[in-house]
């Protein structure tokens, strides 16, 4: 008869699938035989990820993998923490971890012992972002073919001619303006006119 061992969780495929026990605070995923948990898939790598039990919090850390490891459909480059309600994807695969975490200390306590830098990666959702074709630029404006300046010759002070540089429409406007008559004028305005 074997010892019977005790479940720290339950790794559940998103989507379907039979749930994995987690029986052990360190385990090891990957595509390799002598992996704790084996994903046969061929986007997998042969050691993927590591899960780990520390304070009660179950963590993931990536061993190098070609395809990486997600947190909510952020890639990771350090060890992030899971909660039962977290997302985390190998090589695109999703799953999640159905387990109770230790209380706020340890919880506080694991999360000052790890780094949360975090690579963010814009998650992929149609099938061409999948297949690796990035969509985004098709939604940039078409660029505009440019034009050549046009450019506008200047004379220098000195080779301009003050004539020339009136335009033809002032020119008739050079003659001084006429001073109104003043009020003894008037009447001489008057009787040119009548004349």
């Amino acid at each position: 008869m074997r010892p019977r061992t005790e479940v720290m969780g339950i790794l559940q495929p998103v989507g379907g699938g039979d749930p994995i026990p987690l029986n052990k605070s360190e385990l090891v995923l990957g595509r390799r035989p002598s992996c704790d948990v084996r994903l046969d898939f061929e986007n997998v790598s042969g050691k993927h990820c590591v899960l780990r039990l520390i304070n009660g919090v179950w963590n993931v850390r990536d061993l190098g993998s070609t395809n990486g490891t997600t947190v909510n459909g952020a890639r990771i480059a350090t060890e992030q923490s899971l909660m039962p309600d977290d997302q985390f994807g190998i090589a695109g695969h999703m799953f999640t971890i159905a387990y109770d975490p230790a209380g706020p200390e340890a919880f506080l306590h694991s999360h000052k012992d790890l780094d949360t830098e975090v690579v963010q990666e814009r998650p992929r959702s149609s099938l061409m972002d999948l297949a690796g074709l990035d969509t985004d630029d098709a939604r940039l404006k078409p660029k505009r073919p440019k034009r050549a300046p046009t450019t506008i010759e200047r004379l220098s002070a000195d080779e301009a001619e003050f004539d020339d540089a009136v335009p033809e429409h002032f020119q008739g406007a050079t003659e001084p303006a006429k001073k109104p008559p003043a009020d003894d004028d008037f009447f001489k305005l008057i009787e040119e006119d009548v004349k």
